[in-house]
């Protein structure tokens, strides 16, 4: 009696596992079907999904902060989804539609302005003359030609003296000592505003001798031509050598030719 106990006990929890285990397969799987579900699903497992998956047959998704039910789920890149926008015509740039003003070819080179309109690069409407150079300069006249501006008389000026050609303007005369003390330079400027040329006329040069205190000794004149002719708005210069004889100038005394006087004939 003692050893048959044990088996009868035994026998009678083999029996309990083995419906126990029979009633979970059983509540595990969907009417229908019996197996259940052993291991982990992975990518060796055909029948798991590898992406999510959009819910399907109707069903809403519901917000949880209560803002309100969405309407069914769109797959991504169907009608009315937020998914890529759809792909534009070859050759478009997906913003303006080809055939319309600023609109490119699809070859990268901006559209040619039609006949008859400004293309920015400076040009003017036809009928119209061109404007002026930057800079105050004067614009050029027909076959590209400018006109000179007028030479500027000499500053300061002396008069030219009595039966002076007209418009004739004589500048004042600019004195440099040479190598010797009894010779001097003398430089004049002229410029004839007139409508005629000067081709006569001379030029006088008084001369004086200064002492060594000041003291002017003496005056010598000396008779010169002038640069001829004076071409009307053509300036001219002349340069002339005054000298007078070496005794009258003694050491410790110079010239100073001060006086300039015109003869015109």
């Amino acid at each position: 009696m003692r050893r048959t106990t044990p088996v009868a006990y035994v026998a009678t929890a083999s029996a309990a596992v083995f419906c126990l285990g029979g009633v979970l397969t059983g509540c595990g799987s969907a009417a229908g079907s019996g197996y259940a579900a052993v291991g982990a699903a992975g990518p060796a497992d055909p029948s798991a999904p590898t992406r999510p998956a959009p819910p399907r047959d109707g069903v809403e998704l519901t917000p949880l902060d209560g803002g309100g039910a969405t309407g069914p789920s769109t797959p991504p890149g169907s009608p009315g989804s937020s998914g890529p926008s759809r792909p534009t015509a070859p050759g478009t740039t997906g913003t303006t539609p080809p055939g319309t003003p600023g609109a490119s070819d699809g070859s990268g080179t901006p559209p040619s302005a039609p006949p008859g309109s400004t293309t920015g690069q400076g040009s003017n409407p036809p009928g119209t003359k061109n404007p002026a150079p930057p800079g105050g300069s004067p614009a050029p006249g027909p076959g590209g030609s400018t006109t000179p501006e007028p030479p500027a008389p000499p500053s300061p000026t002396i008069p030219a003296g009595p039966n002076a050609p007209s418009g004739l303007v004589v500048g004042k005369p600019v004195l440099a000592d040479t190598d010797v003390r009894w010779c001097q330079r003398v430089t004049i400027d002229f410029l004839n505003t007139g409508q005629h040329p000067v081709t006569a006329g001379t030029v006088t040069f008084g001369s004086h001798v200064i002492g060594a205190l000041g003291i002017d000794w003496a005056t010598l004149d000396s008779t010169r031509d002038l640069p001829l002719p004076l071409s009307p708005g053509k300036p001219e210069t002349g340069t002339w050598r005054v000298c007078v004889d070496a005794w009258r100038v003694p050491l410790g005394m110079h010239l100073n030719t001060k006086d300039v006087t015109f003869k015109w004939k």
